[in-house]
């Protein structure tokens, strides 16, 4: 099992990793790399589990572009997360799938063969990636993998290259707060292993009900492509000014559509009313100040606006389904 890269980032120098996802490890491999090449500055968390490969990058670009010519020497199945930034896959074998991603999606792949160049055209990435062989999904979901994915288990067992979603798809809040929950983890040894590993599954569990329930289908042709990047406008108005108060005439009025065009078409998008989507992301926000920042209840309610902590309780547990006073224990 053996990855090769080279790229200009690497001084033109082919970088050849041996080895890069080890499975049957009982105890968890964890390192932190820092970057700082050609202009590419940040972090790489590099996490291996029993069966499982973790990459959680945070970095900036300073010329905005690089690319990495990549090789791998094995096949797997890629879950990608691109939360900022973009990341664009294109085989020098024309008929092979390529694969893109923009900021804010996912897509879920299996190559078979990995033979070409990685694109990134952005001044910003923050990324998890988690990668298994076909024998970890075996023995996750043995012995109904067929049933549970079935096109992608055909594409498996032919040995074919295939991509869950042709249009790579918006990152939800559900699993927004997985994702979350995996870049802020604070454990350590067999504990951060296990945390890790239940995470995956969770996610896993949740897209292939996704999956069963969309039988394979993409969004919705509603939607012309220009609507559909004025909607990811709209969710990162959401996503980057939550705390300010919105209404769908403001909202509408900056990403240039019509309130009634914007209720519908965030609503096709991503399953959730444009509030119910904000409403998600302050609560995930108050999350984090109790648990991670030691913020009172009181404080959370001040900082997100609210005229009494009372009001912010009863709101956190309608879109948490538990109790905030639950993260002080």
């Amino acid at each position: 099992m053996k990855t090769i890269m080279k790229s200009e980032i690497f001084e033109n120098e082919t970088i050849i990793i041996n080895d890069p996802i080890q499975f049957n490890n009982e105890q968890i491999v964890d390192k932190k790399i820092d970057v700082n090449q050609k202009g590419v500055v940040g972090t790489i968390n590099d996490i291996m589990l029993n069966g499982i490969h973790l990459i959680m990058r945070d970095l900036t670009i300073k010329n905005d572009y690089y690319t990495i010519e990549v090789e791998h020497s094995f096949s797997f199945v890629k879950l990608h997360f691109e939360i900022e930034g973009n990341n664009e896959y294109c085989p020098k074998n024309k008929d092979e799938i390529g694969i893109y991603i923009p900021q804010g999606h996912y897509n879920l792949f299996y190559l078979p063969v990995i033979n070409g160049h990685l694109h990134y055209n952005t001044s910003k990435r923050k990324t998890l990636e988690i990668t298994f062989t076909e024998s970890y999904l075996q023995q996750l979901f043995y012995p109904n993998l067929n049933k549970t994915i079935p096109l992608l288990a055909e594409a498996i067992s032919q040995h074919k290259a295939y991509k869950m979603w042709q249009k790579s798809k918006t990152i939800c809040p559900k699993l927004h707060f997985l994702i979350e929950d995996i870049l802020q983890c604070t454990y350590s040894g067999a504990i951060k292993k296990a945390f890790l590993e239940s995470k995956v599954v969770e996610i896993l569990a949740y897209l292939f009900t996704v999956i069963n329930e969309e039988e394979n289908s993409i969004i919705s042709e509603e939607l012309s492509q220009c609507d559909y990047l004025k909607i990811l406008e709209v969710e990162a108005i959401l996503k980057t000014r939550f705390k300010e108060k919105h209404s769908l005439a403001s909202i509408a009025s900056e990403v240039g559509l019509n309130d009634y065009k914007v209720k519908k078409n965030f609503k096709i998008v991503f399953n959730k009313t444009v509030f119910n989507y904000l409403a998600a992301i302050r609560m995930d926000y108050a999350k984090q100040l109790i648990a991670d920042e030691g913020f009172s209840i009181a404080q959370v309610a001040e900082e997100l606006d609210y005229k009494n902590p009372q009001h912010f309780t009863v709101a956190f547990k309608k879109i948490m389904g538990y109790l905030p006073s639950k993260l002080k224990k």
